[in-house]
């Protein structure tokens, strides 16, 4: 419903925002919104969170900004991305699990290192595909077509989606929830946390990665800012969509919602001619309201499921 409204208010304000062009356009921009939301699925469901993906998508585009400048085939980069976006979840995992510090804590350290590394490797310096034309052939990404006009933008973000749904239906992904649920009861159900975890936290170092070479791709550059604020607009996405910030609770359908509204937004105000502070502004208001409706959501479901529970209901 609120997706509905919004699309209907921006729809009145702005007559071409409602066109082909403008609605398909949407899902280039926001494709790593939603990929990784649907991957931050997972990782907020079964208790953690994953705040590094920003940093992660920012060292994967320079990484390979970096290796084509090198001499390594544009589409050779990629499998080395996969491993690099691999190699920080895993490290992510054990962080958190080994060594028990808190996943906020664990990834935020992980974004600032990585994304440190990004600067340090181009000197703060974007690496322009205009200089170096061996990065020209993945931008084959941005320009191609289907069906006349539609960007391949749109069959890729339904076919991820589809993907997510298979994995949180049909195969052990559905433990997320059982785990963020109640970690303890889970494990003496005989399911390995650490290695579910780690499971999603690769997928989500993974999915970061490629969301990384798919802006390169879109922007023409590999610039060390490209995932700024990234790991801030998944987490609305996610809340937005209805999982729960302490976990147990989520899915990928809500979270596809969730994104929708959110790209929804920013671009009707962007052709509203509002400026991008107040973007900033709204998207933060509205990550409130959404926390707030998240909070109380879950109060709600405690007094049903206590009542439930209750004495005088068990002897009934």
């Amino acid at each position: 419903m609120v997706f509905i409204a919004m699309f209907v208010f921006f729809s009145i304000q702005n007559g071409r925002f409602a066109s082909l062009y403008n609605i398909t356009n949407l899902f280039r921009q926001s494709l790593p919104n939603i990929i990784l939301g649907c991957t931050m699925t997972f990782v907020v469901t079964s208790g953690a969170i994953d705040l590094s993906v920003g940093g992660v998508m920012a060292l994967s585009a320079l990484m390979y900004g970096q290796l084509c400048v090198w001499g390594v085939n544009a589409w050779a980069t990629i499998p080395f991305l996969v491993v690099l976006g691999a190699i920080v979840g895993v490290a992510n995992t054990l962080i958190m699990e080994k060594l028990r510090i808190p996943g906020i804590m664990a990834t935020i350290a992980t974004w600032i290192v990585t994304s440190g590394l990004a600067f340090t490797i181009c000197r703060a310096i974007p690496i322009a595909s205009e200089r170096y034309p061996q990065m020209n052939p993945i931008k084959i990404l941005n320009t191609a077509r289907i069906f006349g006009n539609i960007p391949i933008a749109v069959p890729i973000a339904f076919t991820v989606v589809l993907i997510f749904l298979f994995l949180e239906k049909k195969t052990i992904f559905k433990y997320a929830i059982a785990i963020g649920g109640n970690e303890t009861a889970a494990t003496m159900a005989g399911i390995s946390v650490l290695k579910m975890r780690m499971i999603f936290f690769v997928l989500s170092g993974v999915m970061a990665a490629l969301s990384g070479v798919w802006q390169v791709a879109r922007l023409g550059s590999a610039d060390p800012t490209i995932g700024t604020g990234m790991e801030f607009n998944v987490l609305v996405a996610t809340i937005l969509g209805g999982v729960n910030i302490k976990g147990g609770e989520g899915s990928i359908t809500g979270v596809f919602l969730g994104s929708l509204i959110l790209m929804v937004l920013i671009n009707g105000m962007q052709m509203m001619g509002i400026g991008s502070f107040y973007q900033t502004l709204a998207t933060g208001i509205v990550l409130y309201i959404a926390v707030l409706l998240n909070v109380l959501v879950g109060k709600m479901g405690s007094r049903k499921m206590g009542r439930f529970l209750s004495p005088k209901a068990v002897i009934s």
